[in-house]
């Protein structure tokens, strides 16, 4: 955890350095991060929690979407790592296999993709961030789906825990992106 806060201080010192040195992008808004938050529906809280510690109080909306997004991505990265062991040879019942090998490859595109929605947002052109958000909600989601398929007794792994976090985490990013992309 304290890999992924100092990935996310990192990403916070350089976007402020880019949007500060004026090189914001053209139409999207400026706000606080807890009027971007309140955009976020039911998820508000967890944006604020994501936010809080990492965020300017003002910025361009991109800012705030780029931290989620790329928060998200790193906790993407660990949460493949506790699938990789899962799945070696001994570590989970053999009935497991099928989801977590559907959540190692949806994890990998759903990485991917909220990459490239980085990369996308950091060049400020956004002509496929929005599908990419949705489709990585999905991949995350789909993995989400195989767990909860299994014996009741799987939803107590951590890893489910970890997945559930993760979608909601997808979900606060793309609507934080959806403030200047739309819905």
């Amino acid at each position: 955890m304290a890999y992924i806060a100092a990935a996310v201080l990192a990403v916070l010192v350089s976007l402020t350095a880019l949007f500060a040195g004026g090189e914001a992008c053209n139409n999207v808004a400026s706000m606080t991060w807890t009027a971007a938050c309140q955009q976020t529906d039911r998820w508000e809280k967890l944006c604020q929690q994501t936010l809080q510690d990492t965020a300017p109080d003002t910025a361009e909306v991109t800012v705030f979407a780029l931290i989620a997004t790329r928060l998200a991505k790193l906790r993407y990265e660990n949460t493949l790592s506790e699938v990789d062991t899962l799945l070696r040879p001994g570590n989970a019942p053999a009935e497991s296999r099928a989801a977590l090998d559907n959540c190692k490859v949806k994890y990998g595109s759903a990485r991917r993709l909220l990459a490239g929605v980085s990369d996308q947002m950091f060049a400020c052109d956004f002509s496929l961030a929005r599908q990419e958000y949705i489709d990585a909600e999905v991949g995350v989601r789909s993995c989400q789906d195989g767990l909860l398929r299994l014996p009741n007794q799987y939803q107590s792994w951590p890893l489910f825990r970890k997945v559930s976090d993760d979608h909601e985490l997808t979900v606060v990013a793309y609507l934080l992106g959806a403030i200047f992309l739309g819905r």
